[in-house]
């Protein structure tokens, strides 16, 4: 019975991944996904997720597509078990990634639709996986610095017209949406609403207005806070029933402004409104 313990104990140091090199522990792991599924593992993850010592691992199986992508399912295993935590088989994926914000690593998976795609990204909590708050809200995760970042929301929203009496939005646009890591989780820059007179009290907002098309017409204005961006939403009327949409976007910055983007579409004042934060005007509006 002694021997029998001990030859249990010994199998139960590797589950725990406890003392492991960095190949054992990813073989161990391996090994417990490889007796869940039998399909092909295109993508394997490991590392200390959870920040407790303790290694995991995120996996893709499946097949590719041909085309740099695969179809197929997202796992999540570690010593206790393997669990699926995403699967498509219509849609392609981008293959498993990892990326860092406020010194936290995150696993990223990204699945493409025939207009767009949507960044998921997974951490791990008290040992388990965690779908964070900003997945399934946009795409083309770009990484600004160790807290911020944008997502990228495609829409049909250049111009408002009407076909047959029915108002239709036509002309797809992909716009970046600013985000942010707050050391426990993320949530979005939101838009607190300006007037023009507001806005034109910033060293340079004049002449921005001065230099709109002619004949244009402001809709919204958007200050995003700490980000330093304000969006300017304004239209042009491109026949009787057709509007053309279109954006400015502005940085603030040393109590001036500059313009850093322009394009068809318009801004919402927020992406995901159950994680924005909305600022108050600075002094300098008043």
């Amino acid at each position: 019975m002694k021997k029998i313990t001990i030859a249990l104990l010994a199998l139960a140091l590797p589950l725990s991944l406890t003392g492991c090199g960095e190949e054992d522990g990813i073989a161990v792991l391996r090994s417990i996904l490889q007796k869940k599924t039998s399909r092909e593992i295109l993508a394997f993850e490991y590392g200390d997720y959870g920040g407790d010592g303790r290694y995991e691992a995120f996996a893709f199986v499946g097949e590719e597509d041909g085309y740099e992508g695969c179809m197929g399912e997202l796992w999540f295993v570690n010593a206790a078990g393997a669990q699926m935590l995403e699967a498509s088989e219509t849609g392609y994926w981008q293959i498993v990634r990892t990326v860092t914000f406020g010194g936290r690593e995150f696993v990223w998976v990204e699945e493409y639709y025939a207009t767009g795609g949507l960044v998921n990204l997974w951490s791990v909590r008290d040992g388990k996986p965690c779908r964070e708050s900003i997945s399934g809200v946009g795409g083309a995760l770009e990484k600004l610095d160790e807290n911020n970042l944008l997502l990228y929301h495609s829409t049909l929203d250049a111009m408002s017209c009407m076909i047959d009496g029915i108002g239709t939005d036509m002309g797809r646009t992909e716009k970046p949406y600013w985000f942010f890591w707050d050391g426990d989780c993320f949530r979005e820059y939101g838009g607190m609403p300006m007037t023009e007179n507001e806005i034109r009290k910033i060293d340079g907002a004049a002449e921005i207005l001065e230099n709109f098309p002619e004949g244009c017409e402001l809709r919204d204005i958007f200050y995003r806070g700490a980000c330093g961006i304000i969006n300017i939403n304004y239209i042009i009327f491109e026949g009787e029933l057709d509007i053309g949409c279109f954006y400015k976007t502005l940085l603030l910055n040393d109590g001036g402004v500059s313009v850093v983007a322009e394009g068809d579409g318009y801004y919402m004042y927020a992406l995901a409104c159950d994680i924005m934060v909305q600022p108050e005007l600075p002094i300098i509006f008043n």
